[in-house]
């Protein structure tokens, strides 16, 4: 008798989503007949909806959520076509003008954050929204707004370690009204906010990069990491009332699932060669990825992302490490090489103009140099920092990364457009 291989039962499996090789896509949704998390699966543009599906040898189920949590979490109750891409956002966009009153600026740029919070997952670091202003009223009309069109969001009025670790897992997109949240929680929300990076805690261990807004009141935040707004003064619509908003909200859900599930690879290979430097850096990227490009959007949130670059600048001016960059993007541009001690008294000049009294060392300066990535070395005079075709490249790297509006020179390929430079040749 021919002995054949058993077959392993399938093996069950709870999930909050996944994204198989095959380009299938599982999501959370509640159907608004049921009030039940269930499973909706979509392949080559076909979706249906299951309490479990199984998939490559697993059975997957919805987690089994405290019904607290579950109504706490907004989940779409389907996905459902939203006609164009530019139509969807536009609706998204005059709810935050209309009902929160904000112009034009800052409703495209809470547009294009609310849609990145649903792809969370396509990238390295979601950005992170800091909202500031002295009305708490205001903040919780923006909030109750973000609530509608967010992924998986949740309004939270205090947020301790072990909430985050439990909610962050969820993608869940946590929309915190609380101006006092502890250093310490915000030092969290920084170091762990990126894909692959886990932390331990309730009794596993996670990875929790999520989308975050947070309202901080009249707080002063420049060293947190993420998009800084002002709430303007409020001239806007009276809000809905609940069943209305809840009604705006299921609709909007579900066609922002169905955006989702359409473009997870355009937003993972979103490229903005075509897009000017603004951006370049990776919370900008984002943005636009998130959009898709969105010429009306894009262009709206181009000057208010420079500004706010910009004013992280001058918030950051008195950083060594920026001092570095500046001082280093002239003479890269003017000669071959440069003395390490020259640098020192270069950055330590431009640190006492901005006010700073504390003074950096030739050695100090060579170590900062090493840790950016930069290779330097010795001769008769002492060590020399060499404009290589590497180093060159690190610089305009750690320039555009920084948001630094440094001058461009002439007849260098590095400081051309993006879409004008060719990195193979230039490596």
């Amino acid at each position: 008798m021919a002995n054949y291989p058993l077959q392993a039962d399938p093996r069950s499996v709870a999930t909050v989503g996944e994204n198989f090789n095959d380009g299938s896509v599982l999501e959370l949704v509640t159907p608004a007949s049921s009030g039940s998390l269930f499973l909706l699966f979509r392949k080559a543009g076909k979706q249906r909806i299951a309490r479990q599906v199984q998939h490559s040898r697993c059975i997957y189920q919805p987690p089994d959520l405290d019904e607290s949590l579950r109504r706490a979490i907004r989940f779409p109750p389907s996905a459902q076509s939203y006609g164009s891409t530019g139509k969807l956002l536009g609706r998204v966009r005059q709810l935050f003008a209309g009902y929160a009153g904000l112009p034009r600026p800052e409703s495209a740029l809470i547009t294009a954050w609310a849609a990145s919070s649903w792809f969370a997952d396509c990238f390295s670091s979601p950005p992170t929204l800091l909202i500031s202003g002295p009305n708490m009223d205001h903040a919780i009309r923006l909030f109750r707004l973000l609530h509608c069109v967010c992924r998986r969001s949740v309004l939270l009025g205090d947020l301790s370690r072990s909430a985050f670790l439990t909610l962050a897992p969820l993608g869940a997109t946590l929309l915190i009204n609380q101006p006092d949240l502890s250093p310490r929680i915000r030092a969290l929300f920084a170091t762990s906010n990126y894909h692959g990076v886990h932390v331990f805690g309730n009794g596993k261990i996670s990875s929790i990069a999520s989308s975050k807004a947070i309202f901080l009141g009249m707080e002063h935040a420049s060293e947190d990491e993420g998009l800084h707004l002002a709430l303007p003064p409020a001239h806007c619509d009276l809000l809905p009332k609940e069943r209305q908003l809840s009604e705006i909200a299921q609709e909007l859900q579900a066609q922002l699932l169905l955006y989702r599930l359409r473009n997870l690879d355009k937003v993972r290979d979103f490229s903005p060669s075509k897009l000017d430097s603004t951006f370049i850096s990776d919370v900008a990227r984002n943005l636009a990825a998130s959009v898709l490009g969105q010429v009306e959007i894009v262009e709206s949130i181009g000057p208010l992302l420079r500004r706010l670059a910009e004013d992280k600048i001058a918030q950051r001016g008195c950083d060594i490490h920026v001092a570095i960059i500046e001082v280093t993007w002239g003479p890269s541009h003017e000669g071959q090489e440069i003395k390490i001690s020259r640098l020192a008294e270069l950055a330590n000049a431009l640190l006492r103009c901005r006010g700073e009294t504390l003074e950096y060392s030739a050695a100090e300066i060579g170590w900062k140099l090493k840790n950016f990535g930069f290779r330097h070395h010795r001769n008769g005079s002492g060590m020399l920092l060499k404009f290589s075709r590497e180093n060159r490249f690190l610089l305009h790297q750690l320039a555009a990364r920084g948001g630094l509006n440094l001058p461009r020179a002439s007849g260098c390929a590095l400081c051309s457009p993006p879409q004008k430079v060719d990195a193979e040749r230039l490596m």
